[in-house]
């Protein structure tokens, strides 16, 4: 998977730059090492806390540009932190994303409430977290990166799509072909984290494996169903699994294509042509 574009909130003056300040709340320091080096290695400045109270401390003293916030804390839970944070004027904006690995069922949609602007579960796919990062970086400053910003004066709006599938590979090559064809792409690993991104991401159409880690594909159509303002996004089932026994279930279910893996790549933009013109009466260009 291509490593994602990095939009860093930056003010330049001669020769200095400011990058993104990012803090990370979490008592494992295993993890604040292995999260620390990824973020170092992608131009973020990193900070730690390792309880409820230094969190509070350490933000108020770095003021970061973002949190990645654990539930479990020394002193008191994250849900305290956010609670503390959104009193104090200075630090009330400041972007949270929780990383978590407690029962998404139960805190998801108090944390979305609590105002984070992503619920990740542990362990973390390195290109999932930097993605959630950029974005919510990107929602907040209203920063873009040149290329963004020449296709935003350009008037382009191009269609969402989120890929949910644990094969790291195809995540990869479905990513190159969609992003060929003007496609903006998001990705979850997992049932849990694919209703949270399609929660932050309401894209324009889903593309689904049934097989996933926490769940299976008909599981998160369900949820999705559930939800008023994403009930309506058309989706692709992308399988290995076999179609006579989960092809009708899929329709019945409101899936729009039922695709096997390997799929051509013709048949599969072919099929997201024609579900984005159902849905949204509007033929998309591609190359």
């Amino acid at each position: 998977m291509p490593k994602p574009r990095l939009i860093l909130p930056s003010v330049i003056s001669g020769a200095d730059m400011t990058v993104a300040k990012i803090l990370i709340v979490d008592d494992d320091q295993d993890l604040q090492r292995g999260l620390g080096v990824r973020l170092n290695a992608n131009n973020y400045k990193v900070s730690f806390a390792s309880d409820a109270i230094s969190a509070v401390s350490m933000a108020r003293k770095e003021e970061p540009d973002l949190i990645i916030l654990d539930i479990g804390l020394p002193g008191g839970d994250g849900f305290t932190v956010m609670q503390r944070l959104s009193s104090m004027a200075n630090l009330a904006s400041i972007p949270v994303i929780i990383l978590t690995g407690r029962d998404s069922f139960a805190n998801e949609e108090r944390a979305a409430a609590a105002g984070a602007k992503a619920f990740l579960q542990k362990p973390v796919d390195n290109n999932v977290l930097l993605t959630n990062i950029e974005e919510t970086l990107q929602q907040h400053t209203g920063t873009w990166d040149e290329e963004s910003d020449t296709d935003s004066k350009a008037g382009l709006l191009n269609n969402k799509i989120l890929i949910v599938d644990d094969d790291l590979d195809l995540l990869r090559g479905l990513s190159v072909r969609l992003n060929a064809n003007n496609y903006k792409v998001s990705f979850a690993t997992d049932a849990i984290s694919a209703v949270s991104m399609a929660r932050k991401e309401e894209p324009d159409l889903i593309i689904l494996d049934i097989g996933l880690p926490g769940g299976d594909g008909f599981t998160v159509m369900q949820r999705l169903s559930s939800m008023a303002n994403l009930a309506s996004i058309p989706v692709i089932i992308l399988t290995g699994r076999d179609s006579f026994a989960n092809e009708e279930r899929a329709t019945t279910a409101g899936a729009k294509a039922f695709l096997q893996k390997p799929v051509d790549n013709n048949v599969l933009l072919a099929s997201i042509g024609e579900a984005l013109q159902q849905h949204t009466g509007t033929q998309n260009v591609m190359k």
